[in-house]
């Protein structure tokens, strides 16, 4: 009887309707990092590359379609204001140590490596050793020259990572799962990266495309390293539908009990550039046997997640599509604008659009910039869904 009462109360404190039918995994909201793994840059990276990447920026900007400029001020109404520094100023404890805070979802850039070393001399050190520059801000140099993928988020800007490999990072995961068993589920993005706007620069790190042998390696990484029956994948939701996006919207996702002690991986897709992530689609229409979810526009056979960043000019779109049944990531402050500023229109609005995934660079007080702004994890790592996950569950639409 014990154990049937604690999972009700708990219900009833993270504001579930516990007389109602059992909250599904699109029914919560969670709290989590963006670029999850990012350590600070050294400050000397910026004097040698911002002169040479000051043209690549200004004739990309130039050269970018208006409807692409559009959605791009949208998503980054804060990019490169004052240079690349000013947006990159966060940073993060390790994965385990952010998860035990409370935080539910991390993002992890991934970079093809096949053969090891490509980002283990980047760029800008080789620059500033040329100075005689030698106290540089240290590298996990043994783990960059092993083959396989790597995490970082900006080739020869902002490399440094807590843990630079994926491997090392899922391994992080993974410990601090078997120290929690039964732990709420954690939401895991991940951006596999295709290019680089700094690899213009002469003497640049080239940025090798993701492959089909980089999308094995991802899913045979979390799947060896997690483990199947740790993780949700499209299979586990799809059931009998035609299509994963006909079962999301049949509200099929798995209820919170059998989520917990769970991982869910969702790409994102860059410019949502489908074509480039043809590799892992390609006879998987509807995701069969992948690890992960993709990131889709509705309409889609495979769309199950969606990415909206802007909540406070999109705030409706999130809120309908949350209705329907898709999983829905949000950023709370983007650029760094909104810590800075101690602006909370754009949290407020991510928060109240039902996006079940928020995700933030400013989870702890006090931020570095000294004033109030914190996006705080909730208590028990999630709370009830305010669109579609209190007192009623607002049906898909027919």
């Amino acid at each position: 009887m014990i154990r049937l009462l604690l999972p009700m109360a708990l219900l009833y404190t993270l504001g579930f309707n516990a007389l109602a039918s059992e909250p599904r995994l699109n029914q919560i909201q969670v709290i989590g990092t963006h670029n999850s793994y990012s350590q600070p840059a050294d400050a000397r990276v910026f004097t040698v590359m911002d002169p040479l990447l000051k043209p690549v920026i200004d004739g990309m900007m130039k050269q970018m379609p208006e409807q692409m400029r559009q959605a791009f001020a949208d998503e980054h109404p804060h990019a490169f204001d004052g240079g690349l520094q000013p947006a990159l100023e966060y940073r993060f404890p390790t994965l385990d140590t952010q998860l035990r805070s409370g935080l539910r979802s991390v993002e992890l850039d991934l970079n093809v490596d096949h053969e090891g070393g490509r980002f283990s001399d980047p760029l800008p050190y080789r620059l500033l050793r040329a100075q005689g520059v030698h106290d540089l801000e240290p590298l996990h140099d043994a783990a960059l020259r092993e083959p396989g993928l790597k995490t970082l988020h900006m080739v020869d800007v902002d490399f440094r990572s807590s843990c630079p490999t994926f491997r090392l990072c899922l391994q992080q995961l993974r410990s601090w799962s078997d120290a929690n068993p039964g732990h709420t589920p954690v939401f895991v993005l991940l951006e596999p990266k295709f290019s680089s706007f700094t690899t213009a620069v002469t003497g640049a790190t080239p940025v090798q495309p993701f492959d089909a042998r980089a999308f094995s390696e991802m899913d045979a990484s979390i799947a060896g390293i997690l483990g199947r029956e740790r993780v949700i994948t499209p299979d586990d939701v799809r059931g009998q539908q035609p299509t994963l996006e006909a079962a999301a919207r049949a509200g099929q996702w798995p209820t919170l009990s059998a989520a917990r002690g769970k991982f869910v991986f969702l790409m994102i897709v860059p410019g949502l550039n489908l074509k480039t992530f043809a590799p892992y689609l390609q006879g998987h229409p509807n995701l069969e046997g992948r690890m992960a979810f993709v990131q889709g526009r509705p309409g889609m056979d495979h769309t199950a997640f969606v990415m909206i960043d802007n909540a406070l000019t999109r705030g409706d779109e999130i809120r309908a599509l949350v209705g329907e049944g898709y999983l829905v990531r949000s950023r709370a402050d983007i650029d760094t604008g909104e810590a800075r500023a101690n602006d909370t229109s754009r949290r407020e609005a991510a928060l109240a659009s039902g996006a079940q995934i928020i995700s933030t660079d400013y989870p702890f007080t006090p931020n570095i910039f000294g004033n109030d702004y914190v996006v705080k994890p909730f208590a028990h790592g999630l709370r009830a869904n305010p669109v579609n996950g209190a007192e009623g569950i607002a049906q898909p639409r027919p």
